[in-house]
């Protein structure tokens, strides 16, 4: 596998991308309208909606986006006041509290001392360093917002993507504990359940992926419950640590995935067609058929039916169930369970199709024509 490109990791370039396909793709949408065949017109008609719902989502977007902006940079200095002790106090002080209250036997449950002194050291200490730079960057948090302000006049999505990517930066510190908790926490449950099938006589068939009884040594077993008991008791301090983590790490990907649904809907909502669809439904046909009311007269009259609402919102439904699948409750939880590293759905996964430029079918148009 090759080294993951720009728009794969940061939320800004992935609508940067969004946007240059949608440019690329507009003036060939507009060559078909103009040309209005008619060998083919279900497709001139796909190429008139989605050209001009594109133009109506990036229009909306700037707008949108330029008022949000502009409110942003009257208010730069109001905003940086409040949000820096914010920023602050929910990635710096609330972890180090949270430390320092599992450190000290949190609701009575007594941790192994030595492990969860380490282990509070450890990520308070990952912490301060992560707060001294924080204090340096928070005197420029006006400049930013500025900036962030500045950035609305290309759309109100490319301010979300900011956000972000934002998050993403002030957060990088949890993310980092999140690694390290869940590498422990995965290796952890590894060896225990290693040792639990030498304490039960077991041992795992890796060809053929089974298990299957197995006679130890007496040094073998006894050296293995001794390992199998040192474990279960160390088990209950990384337990604690690593749902500490896992729970801000839950929290961070539902922010990720709330502003990425927010620039889907503002990226591919189709308002043209929903417009279309209650203005004027015989513009979307989705087929004919035959009006029985005159039958007993002898008559049948063949009427446009309109498409469906179903069939406008295809695409959102196909995405909806992918992350739907993606950040299925119980899917999380069984990678909480198992320590399985909990990523953000990969962007490829929720890619809205793009109508073809060229029809499939389309016969070659002379170039004096295109002229």
């Amino acid at each position: 596998m090759g080294s993951p490109c720009l728009k794969d990791i940061s939320t800004t370039f992935h609508q940067i991308d969004t946007r240059t396909e949608q440019a690329t793709v507009l003036p060939s949408q507009l060559d078909v309208i103009q040309l209005r065949s008619r060998q083919n017109i279900a497709y001139s008609t796909a190429q008139y909606i989605n050209f001009y719902n594109c133009i109506w989502l990036i229009l909306n977007d700037t707008i949108v986006g330029t008022t949000v902006g502009i409110f942003f940079m009257e208010n730069a200095h109001r905003l940086a006041n409040v949000l820096s002790p914010q920023i602050k106090g929910y990635t710096v002080d609330s972890i180090q509290e949270a430390l320092l209250w599992l450190d000290n036997w949190p609701v009575g449950l007594k941790l192994n001392t030595e492990l969860s002194r380490f282990l509070c050291l450890l990520f308070r200490g990952l912490t301060d360093v992560w707060a001294r730079t924080l204090l340096m960057v928070i005197p420029f948090f006006p400049h930013l917002i500025i900036f962030l302000g500045m950035s609305g006049r290309f759309g109100l999505t490319v301010m979300l993507s900011l956000i972000s990517d934002a998050l993403s930066l002030l957060t990088i510190h949890l993310y980092l504990g999140y690694i390290i908790a869940t590498t422990l926490f995965s290796q952890l449950t590894s060896v225990a359940g290693s040792l639990w099938r030498v304490f039960r006589g077991k041992r795992r068939n890796v060809l053929r992926n089974r298990t299957d009884s197995w006679d130890y040594d007496l040094d073998q077993l006894l050296l293995g419950t001794i390992l199998f008991t040192l474990i279960t008791f160390l088990f209950p301090t990384i337990l604690v640590y690593y749902t500490l983590f896992a729970f801000t790490r839950v929290i961070i990907i539902g922010i990720h995935a709330t502003l990425e649904t927010c620039m889907a809907f503002m990226n591919h909502f189709p308002l043209f067609a929903m417009m279309l669809r209650l203005k004027d439904p015989r513009r979307l046909p989705g087929g004919v058929y035959f009006d029985t009311a005159n039958a007993s007269k002898g008559s049948l009259e063949l009427k446009n039916q309109p498409i469906s609402y179903g069939r406008i919102f295809f695409q959102h439904v196909r995405i909806w169930s992918k992350l739907s699948a993606h950040y299925d409750p119980r899917r999380l939880l069984k990678c909480l369970v198992t320590g399985t590293i909990i990523t953000p759905i990969q962007r490829y996964k929720i890619v809205y199709n793009v109508i073809p430029r060229h029809s499939p079918n389309s016969l070659h148009i002379p170039k004096e024509k295109r002229d």
